[in-house]
């Protein structure tokens, strides 16, 4: 007979703890602590802090600098066999030069004068360009330069000295022209942009008129007698002893082609190049150049007289 197996004594409520129930948890604080920079852990730092700055793989940076490259070629593309085709044309090359040369005088005497200049220069210029088609020829797009004003280039020229002076007087003649209606105009609006223009335009055609090098008034008077030469030499040293204008490097460059330009008047005087124009043709030249010069005296006079009590 199995005998009977013994019950376990009963366990207490509080799970046995030989000292009595555990004391109930502390309530919790009526405010959470306040952490400061060296106090512990601070979770929102720690979750919201920004991540950083992924950093690019070798085959990234390989790839920015081949696209970086390739960009150069393809500009370098474009200014080889763009630009260049493009710079043949006279019409950009005439706006190119004439944008850095209104900078450089906008600098040195604001946008307007610059605007005023620039603008007379080219219609002077201009005039040149158009005789030189109406004789058939042909010749480069004005290049302006700087302090020196513009240039144009005859890839044919005149087979006589009577067709040179044509060509010659034909830019002043247009400037002329273009000062005067710069002039009237003022006088209609009133607006100082066109008195400007005036006083531009009556100085530097009067100025190229000097019958000296490579001046237009040399050219003009070098069909009518080589002696011209000589006097218009004299005019423009007295020019610049009057102005000052011996720091000018464009002067001296003058200087010296005119000189030159003496010597191979009188050294091809018997040419058939001087000597085929006619007597009305040489006079047509000297009462031409005399006529045009004292217009554009007047009318400088005219214009400093308006600007003299404005300033």
């Amino acid at each position: 007979m199995t005998p009977p197996r013994p019950e376990p004594p009963d366990e207490p409520a509080w799970g046995g703890h030989p000292q009595g129930p555990p004391p109930p948890p502390p309530p919790p604080p009526a405010t959470a602590p306040y952490y400061g920079p060296s106090q512990g852990y601070q979770p929102f730092q720690q979750y919201y802090a920004p991540a950083a700055a992924p950093q690019r793989s070798a085959r990234q940076r390989q790839g920015i600098t081949g696209a970086i490259i390739t960009a150069l070629l393809a500009a370098w593309s474009f200014f080889k066999y763009g630009g260049l085709f493009l710079l043949k044309f006279g019409a950009v090359k005439t706006i190119l030069t004439l944008l850095l040369s209104f900078g450089i005088y906008a600098w040195r005497l604001g946008p307007l004068a610059a605007g005023a200049l620039v603008t007379m220069i080219l219609l002077h210029e201009m005039g040149h360009v158009v005789e030189i088609r109406r004789q058939g020829m042909k010749a480069t797009a004005p290049l302006f330069i700087p302090f020196f004003g513009a240039a144009i280039f005859q890839r044919q020229h005149a087979t006589d000295a009577l067709h040179q002076a044509q060509i010659g007087i034909a830019g002043p003649v247009a400037g002329t022209v273009a000062s005067i209606a710069a002039l009237v105009l003022f006088t209609v609006t009133g607006w100082e942009g066109f008195l400007i223009a005036a006083f531009w335009g009556f100085f530097l055609n009067l100025f190229n008129m000097i019958p000296f090098g490579m001046l237009d008034g040399g050219w003009v008077l070098s069909a009518a007698s080589k002696w011209f030469q000589i006097a218009g030499a004299v005019l423009f040293l007295g020019v610049l002893a009057y102005t000052g204008w011996w720091a000018n490097p464009f002067v001296w460059l003058i200087l010296i082609i005119g000189a030159q330009s003496i010597y191979q008047r009188f050294r091809n005087d018997r040419l058939p190049y001087y000597q085929s124009v006619p007597l009305n043709g040489r006079l047509l030249m000297g009462f031409s150049w005399l006529a045009l010069v004292a217009i554009l005296i007047y009318g400088l006079e005219q214009t400093i007289s308006i600007i003299r009590p404005l300033t």
